[in-house]
């Protein structure tokens, strides 16, 4: 793969000039997966890490019962830490929830000196950070919030994560992801997400000018419904600047 073609995949950020270091100079391939893939199971082998290139990943953990929770979704550009060389067990499920594209890390090579290793440590930390306070920020409206303040959230997350990384048109963006794992992520019943993106459609909130897109049509009602400032939240959960 060309850098040219990664570097358009990854627009507006560096993480494509790493995947190409990683892809060519380290000679590590990118593997593809298709929708509802599970990449790896919670509790199985894993020493590795992801950096996503190409759609939707989801993260989750699942009760006895059954019951699964998506604890964060990664989107192209994204680092993950699926599991370590000292603790080689992956702490949660990974499903791919839109056919995906991504590099992955061995601890040999991730802890090698060449200097797209020692960029690629810098994108893990910061990775982590983010996902920190992403993380916190689902959690606060998993406990206190209501359907329509939990959804306008996560819709939100998605669209300035994606705007960082140059993926929307204005505030319209690809949306795989389906109303259960929609649900997943929120801590709904299908029902509810239905009912709530329905109103939201109803309203003039959001569109969907085809199918697998959405359209943020009224960001700043969904910012009052999300009870959060845009511009705070984009500090707290990007990377004011990436790693050289």
């Amino acid at each position: 793969m060309s850098k040219s073609a990664l570097l358009a995949r990854l627009p507006g950020d560096r993480t494509g000039d790493l995947a190409q270091t990683l892809q060519v100079q380290c000679r590590i391939p990118s593997v593809h997966a298709k929708q509802g893939t599970l990449i790896a199971d919670e509790g199985d082998f894993a020493d590795h890490s992801i950096l996503l290139l190409k759609g939707w990943i989801g993260l989750s953990k699942t009760l006895i019962s059954g019951d699964r929770q998506i604890i964060d979704v990664m989107l192209p550009g994204d680092f993950a830490l699926i599991g370590t060389e000292i603790v080689p067990v992956a702490a949660c499920s990974v499903e791919a929830l839109s056919d995906v594209e991504y590099i992955v890390v061995h601890p040999m090579a991730a802890n090698g000196p060449d200097a797209a290793f020692i960029r690629l440590r810098k994108l893990m930390a910061a990775s982590i950070l983010t996902a920190q306070s992403r993380t916190s920020e689902l959690l606060l409206r998993l406990g206190r919030g209501n359907a329509a303040n939990r959804i306008a959230y996560a819709l939100l997350e998605f669209y300035v994560r994606l705007e960082y990384v140059g993926r929307t048109q204005g505030t319209r963006f690809e949306f795989p992801i389906t109303q259960q794992k929609l649900g997943e992520f929120t801590g709904l019943t299908n029902v509810h997400v239905c009912r709530t993106l329905r109103r939201f459609e109803r309203e003039g909130l959001i569109s969907h000018p085809d199918s697998g897109t959405i359209c943020l049509e009224d960001v700043a009602t969904l910012c009052a419904l999300a009870d959060i400032d845009i511009g705070l939240l984009k500090e707290e959960i990007l990377m004011r600047a990436l790693p050289v």
